[in-house]
């Protein structure tokens, strides 16, 4: 039982931590929008936002399986 509680919660602080580089990038990339930044580093940005969202679904499912 021990386990299973250490594992879900090292689980549940990288989903946290998950999240909230998550809304960083969101806010990172409305400001580059709002200041006409160079699409090529907006992308970039946008693309690791979809790595982490991705990510975030993993581990989500992987707790609930738990």
């Amino acid at each position: 039982m021990h386990n299973f509680t250490e594992k879900h919660n090292k689980m549940a602080g990288y989903l946290q931590e998950l999240y909230s580089k998550h809304r960083k990038l969101d806010d990172e990339i409305k400001m580059l929008y709002n200041n006409f930044a160079d699409n090529m580093a907006i992308n970039r940005l946008k693309t690791k936002k979809l790595w982490f969202k991705d990510e975030i679904h993993r581990i989500e499912k992987e707790l609930k399986e738990l």
